[in-house]
């Protein structure tokens, strides 16, 4: 047997014990791929009846608010019936807007921006609904103008409607828990999609609502969808999931016990290849991050409107990631889905005592506020970390606030001890994009709070031609009249500046004062600005 030969029959054997190895990987790689999906499916009978809860729950109280504001007794639209409305707003944190029209869909009063001769309310008219029940009760699904300037939800009858957030239809921790869930909810009687979580396809939500076998068992395991109809409602659920993470769910399989048959170096193989997938993930990558204090701050200056003097400054992350900067929004929710926000939280309070430590205990009447998720405004964690940080630089308690976006307060009872905590500890608590949730008034009569931050979407349509144009200014009379501070956010222009200090706002940031900045330039912003 000539070298050729050898090494043909060596090439031979080496194929022989390949595929004698893998042929019984093979099979219990397919055997565990069709209990992986039979497994997907049952994760989205889960979410699949979670959200039609959710989304019967949400029609009952919008149902509810409207029929109290039909035993409304004063007349419309005057003093009496507006205050109605607010209270009725106030009470169900669902409802975003609540008010009237007449019989030709003309707005005649909002809950929100008073009566049409405010002028906020010209021109406003209701379409022809999308949906109308037996009983008279008329929807329409996705109106952009309307009070607030948000796309809502509207359920109307007998002239006078109530507003609401769609998302409120898929906003249950279980569809949202899960990102590699889509969730959209249907009106049956009309085929119409009322809501998705973000990125779901509302097309191809209805398209498989359309083409899903009537019974209620779920569909085959090779079908990446389950839809649930209500035996009550004109509702339905659609969930589903990509083929992709289908493939993605089988590849984290637990190999060693898949690949039994193989030898001892093709199972080491196996998992040094599961392990670098595992850290070129984003999860691995935001953990390697955490652990190598990759986080870095950047400090946008709050500024008196009135002196025009920098007061402090909003602390925000950014991840340093190789040589690029990966902005808040494409990782933090990730960070608190995978719960590692709270040591990001950390590492910004000792970036923010390193850099600016001994620049805040020098100039004590400058302050950052520290953005906190959910996690931290439910335990007093952060708060026992943020005390003997700031005592050890000499810094005062007065000069680190609090900001809590309303999506912060999933636990409205522990929410409200640990922030009544913080600020008995001396830390202003500021509720930060007020007015882009459905339940801001709600928060507002639950909370006790030391300022309200106007947010972008309202200041940008300032000056403008628009029904939420004036919002900033509602915002700003209504936190007077509950004596708490307003800073105005992303201001770029001074048209927007000169409108909001007339109106009474105190402070403001954006880039018509200064972009964020570094730890150096903010103490030479405020060096400039003190000495103006």
């Amino acid at each position: 047997m000539n070298n050729i030969q050898r090494g043909a029959l060596a090439a031979l054997l080496i194929v022989i014990v390949l595929i004698a190895a893998l042929a019984p990987a093979g099979i219990g790689f397919l055997f565990a791929q069709r209990s992986q999906r039979h497994e997907e499916t049952e994760r989205l009978n889960t979410v699949a009846n979670a959200a039609l809860n959710r989304a019967e729950d949400v029609t009952r109280r919008l149902s509810g608010a409207l029929g109290e504001i039909g035993k409304v007794a004063a007349a419309p639209c005057s003093p009496p019936y507006l205050e109605a409305l607010r209270r009725i707003a106030l009470t169900h944190e669902q409802v975003r807007d609540a008010g009237a029209y007449d019989r030709d869909g003309r707005w005649q009063c909002s809950s929100l921006l008073g009566a049409v001769s405010a002028g906020t309310l010209d021109g406003l008219t209701l379409p022809p609904p999308d949906w109308r029940s037996r009983d008279g009760v008329m929807a329409w699904y996705g109106l952009a103008r309307l009070p607030g300037g948000k796309t809502s939800l509207v359920m109307g009858r007998d002239g006078f409607y109530v507003a609401a957030d769609p998302s409120l239809y898929v906003d249950s921790p279980e569809a949202l828990g899960d990102p590699a869930s889509g969730v959209g909810v249907i009106n049956t009687e009309v085929s119409r999609v009322i809501a998705t979580t973000p990125a779901t396809d509302a097309s191809a939500v209805l398209a498989v609502y359309r083409t899903a076998r009537p019974a209620p068992e779920p569909e085959p395991d090779s079908a990446p969808y389950v839809v649930r109809r209500s035996a009550s409602m004109p509702l339905a659920v659609v969930v589903s999931a990509p083929q992709q993470t289908l493939r993605q769910r089988v590849r984290t399989l637990p190999w060693g016990w898949l690949l039994g048959g193989l030898a001892a170096g093709l199972l080491a193989a196996g998992w040094a290849a599961f392990f670098i997938v595992q850290r070129l993930s984003p999860r691995g990558q935001l953990s390697d991050a955490v652990r190598r204090h990759q986080f870095i701050v950047a400090y946008q200056p709050i500024v008196d409107l009135d002196t025009r003097r920098c007061v402090g400054a909003e602390a925000l992350v950014r991840w340093k990631y190789h040589d690029r900067i990966v902005r808040p929004d494409h990782f933090i929710p990730l960070a608190e889905h995978r719960g590692l926000i709270q040591a990001i939280t950390d590492q910004v309070l000792d970036t923010i005592l390193f850099e600016l430590g001994e620049f805040l205990k020098r100039y004590p009447e400058y302050y950052v506020s520290v953005n906190l998720s959910a996690p931290d405004l439910t335990t007093h964690r952060f708060l026992d970390v943020l005390g003997p940080a700031i005592a050890r630089q000499g810094v005062r308690p007065a000069q680190i606030r609090i900001e809590a976006t309303e999506r912060s307060f999933l636990d409205a009872d522990a929410a409200k001890e640990v922030i009544s905590a913080f600020r008995e500890a001396g830390h202003a608590v500021y509720l930060d994009d007020f007015g882009t949730g459905y339940s801001s008034l709600s928060h507002l009569q639950t909370f006790r709070i030391d300022g309200l931050k106007i947010d972008k979407s309202f200041v940008d349509t300032i000056g403008q031609d628009a029904a939420s144009s004036s919002v900033a200014s509602h915002i700003i009379d209504m936190a007077a009249t509950l004596d708490v501070q307003v800073i105005a956010e992303g201001i770029e222009h001074e048209e927007q500046a000169a409108y909001l200090h007339a109106r009474g706002a105190r402070f403001g940031q954006g880039w018509l004062f200064s972009p964020p900045l570094s730890a150096a330039e903010f103490i030479r912003y405020a060096g400039k600005t003190r000495g103006a």
